[in-house]
């Protein structure tokens, strides 16, 4: 690799390093050719620290709706630095970020640095088990009902960790109200590419969803389902897609006339 392979904005995972070696498999963002060698590229890692590294010391990585990013090298909007948040599309030479504070911000590229895979979000491989084994406590009906969002969040929060299932149902259900990228991937797999908010295919520890090989399909349900959990909460309300029927219902769509087309 050559310095000129990574100009301002490009993406790339550090490799090969002796001296740091705790560095090693980092993302980086490139901000161009080093001033005080030409032989090197500046890069900005997910901490916000500046490096010189050789071209040979650097992967190229791309940035792709669906990536999780850390916000670097700020200057008008440096409270951003720092934050994180999960890139929605690319929109003439700025990348749209849902952050983790619920704002939507645009950024260049060079301002962006790729986070490992929801790394300190991983669970455990739901086990195989009858839908119907376990059931929702009425105390947690209950406080899904609530009037008070807080309650209902938490509760909400809460189901979806002892009932995994429950976090792809809920893409489901919002992928029927938008469409973002891997939300649209997961939905169309989820429902058997009807996205009228009905699960027909649940997820299997390990399986793949086409078009987002690259992620972990479970991991994104959840992902997705918490930063959402205020909308999911208003579905609750009015039973949008049958969602609270769903959960009273053992984790289990009810019996409908919605079957999968016929190939």
């Amino acid at each position: 690799m050559e310095v000129s392979d990574f100009p301002r904005g490009t993406h790339a995972q550090i490799t090969g390093l002796a001296a740091k070696p705790e560095l090693n498999n980092e993302y980086c963002v490139s901000w161009g050719v080093s001033d005080k060698n030409p032989e090197r590229v500046n890069v900005m890692t997910q901490t916000g620290a500046q490096l010189a590294l050789r071209p040979l010391n650097l992967k190229p990585a791309e940035l792709l709706p669906g990536s999780r990013v850390a916000v670097h090298g700020l200057t008008n909007a440096a409270k951003y630095n720092g934050q994180r948040g999960e890139v929605l599309s690319w929109q003439g030479d700025r990348w749209i970020v849902d952050l983790d504070s619920k704002e939507r911000k645009s950024f260049k590229a060079e301002n962006l640095v790729l986070l490992p895979e929801l790394v300190s979000r991983k669970r455990a491989a739901p086990e195989q088990e009858e839908p119907d084994a376990k059931r929702v406590k009425t105390a947690e009906l209950n406080a899904l009902q609530s009037r008070d969002e807080r309650t209902a969040a938490q509760a909400l929060l809460r189901c979806m960790t002892e009932f995994p299932v429950l976090a792809q149902k809920c893409v489901c259900v919002l992928a029927t109200k938008q469409t973002m990228t891997v939300m649209h991937e997961l939905a169309q797999h989820l429902t058997g590419k009807q996205n009228d908010g009905y699960l027909r295919k649940p997820l299997r520890a390990g399986e793949k969803v086409k078009g987002i090989e690259e992620l972990d399909p479970i991991e994104q349900c959840h992902a997705i389902a918490e930063r959402r959990v205020r909308a999911l909460v208003g579905h609750i309300n009015i039973n949008y897609c049958d969602l609270l029927g769903f959960i009273k219902a053992g984790m289990q769509e009810p019996k409908f006339n919605r079957k999968l087309p016929t190939q």
